[in-house]
């Protein structure tokens, strides 16, 4: 009961706050996003005061979202689905694309939402804004991780968007769908190989994805995709110099031909599913950062030591002057200029 009015009377003081300048409300809210870490229910009932405004500084905007998605849940999905649609509109680049993947960490964070986010991407997708659709495979992936067979019917859609993939990432998560779902997708096989192409010239996070989505293809569809598993496999071995997709090869490679089975059972093995948070601080590193609210700590969310030098602050010596004998050296050179704190104590 005593926390539970704590937190009552904390919640009012924390939302005037959002209503100073722009560098307070900055300071303020990389405090708030550390208290609701410890005791989301502080702030639970607040939603619409971190909704962002046009005239918002972007620092502020990113922080605000972040917020939201920490107090995102069942009761108030409709309200910030609406607000991230609509910010997935505006002309800001880098706040667009966090918008979109806010979208997606809603779908995995409220199970019962993920259909309407699904569908909200696809609206996205529609728009055919090149950044917003490569934003929004990236997180379209982390949902197919999140809820294995149940969006399937989307796939259609994603694949027509393939040619405008210009971005690694987006371009690897489209591969890992294609691999992942090879048997559902009649002209995989054609699809991949439309990678193979510039094979060479793919980012290493491409080429490792490509090499076991095809890996992928043939185990699941081994009669007709024999040359593509043979010629992605001499790409990776042969004419690549990256030592990872070397031994990736090598590896698919001497499975393949040794034993299938055993290809099977590690290639397609059952994946763990993604997890709600992965961006929440250790709460080791939270406690410590929960006691220094109010400080530089919370707001770099870094513990004092990360960034102050020494244990108790930084210390001049006095140089020695030229003439003194060593004893005099040594004692000159142990004199300590006092911190403003010791002098005030001495006070």
């Amino acid at each position: 009961d005593f926390v539970t009015n704590i937190s009552k009377k904390l919640s009012p003081p924390l939302v005037t706050l959002l209503s100073s300048e722009p560098e307070v409300q900055y300071v303020a809210l990389r405090n708030i996003n550390l208290i609701i870490q410890k005791r989301p229910d502080i702030l639970k009932h607040e939603m619409k005061v971190f909704f962002v405004k046009y005239n918002d500084p972007i620092y502020i905007k990113l922080e605000k979202l972040d917020i939201m998605i920490r107090l995102t849940s069942q009761a108030n999905i409709a309200q910030v689905l609406s607000e991230l649609k609509e910010y997935s509109t505006e002309v800001d680049v880098d706040f667009v694309r966090k918008s979109v993947r806010a979208i997606g960490r809603c779908a995995i964070k409220v199970e019962q939402s993920a259909e309407r986010c699904v569908s909200t991407l696809l609206d996205l997708i529609q728009t055919k804004v090149n950044y917003v659709v490569q934003e929004a495979v990236v997180v379209i992936k982390d949902i197919f991780r999140k809820y294995p067979n149940k969006y399937e019917s989307i796939i259609g859609t994603l694949c027509e968007n393939l040619d405008t993939l210009d971005e690694p990432e987006a371009r690897a998560s489209m591969i890992w769908i294609i691999g992942e779902y090879a048997e559902r997708i009649d002209n995989a096989d054609d699809l991949l190989e439309s990678f193979l192409d510039n094979f060479n010239d793919e980012n290493s996070q491409v080429q490792l994805q490509l090499l076991t989505a095809i890996v992928k293809l043939f185990l699941k569809r081994p009669t007709d995709t024999q040359e593509l598993v043979q010629q992605v496999l001499s790409l990776a071995t042969q004419d690549s110099e990256n030592p990872d997709l070397r031994d990736r090869g090598f590896i698919y490679w001497r499975l393949l031909s040794t034993d299938p089975a055993a290809a099977k059972e590690v290639v397609l093995a059952e994946k763990p599913l993604i997890a709600e948070e992965t961006d929440l601080l250790e709460p080791t590193l939270l406690d410590e950062l929960i006691c220094h609210i109010a400080s530089l700590a919370s707001v770099y969310h870094k513990p004092p030591t990360a960034f102050v030098e020494g244990k108790v602050g930084l210390k001049k010596m006095l140089p020695a002057r030229a003439g003194d004998t060593d004893s005099e050296q040594e004692a000159a050179g142990a004199t300590i200029i006092p911190e403003p704190g010791s002098l005030i104590g001495d006070l």
